[in-house]
């Protein structure tokens, strides 16, 4: 969608909760062009309003053994709902698409009505 996009001069810019050194990675490994900024505090994404607790992983255990952990405690972490932003030259926030499932991004369609709908 970038090249449809700067004909209204929109630039997309994706966040995530990765490292410095994951972001670069991912943006080599699938050769992206698009700017990917890294917020492993999410600093960011908190402001923005779209951090969730529903991701499920695992964290080690007090107890070590010869400096192995002895047990994996599940928990939940933090992390960033997917969500597509479109924000003005203002920095105001003109459309937001979030979605319930971290699996599913707004559709080009919907993405287009908005940017059509906000800077024509």
């Amino acid at each position: 969608m970038q090249s449809d996009l700067e004909k209204y001069d929109v630039s997309v810019i994706a966040l995530s909760k990765d490292s410095v050194e994951e972001t670069a990675i991912h943006k080599e490994r699938d050769n992206l062009s698009v700017k990917l900024l890294a917020d492993p505090k999410l600093e960011v994404i908190r402001q923005y309003g779209v951090e969730h607790h529903k991701a499920f992983g695992f964290t080690t255990g007090k107890f070590m053994l010869f400096g192995i952990p002895l047990a994996l405690t599940p928990s939940f972490k933090a992390m960033a709902i997917p969500t597509t932003l479109l924000v003005d030259e203002n920095g105001v926030i003109q459309w937001i698409d979030q979605a319930d499932d971290y699996r599913i991004r707004s559709s080009r369609d919907r993405v287009f009505q908005a940017v059509k709908s906000v800077f024509n």
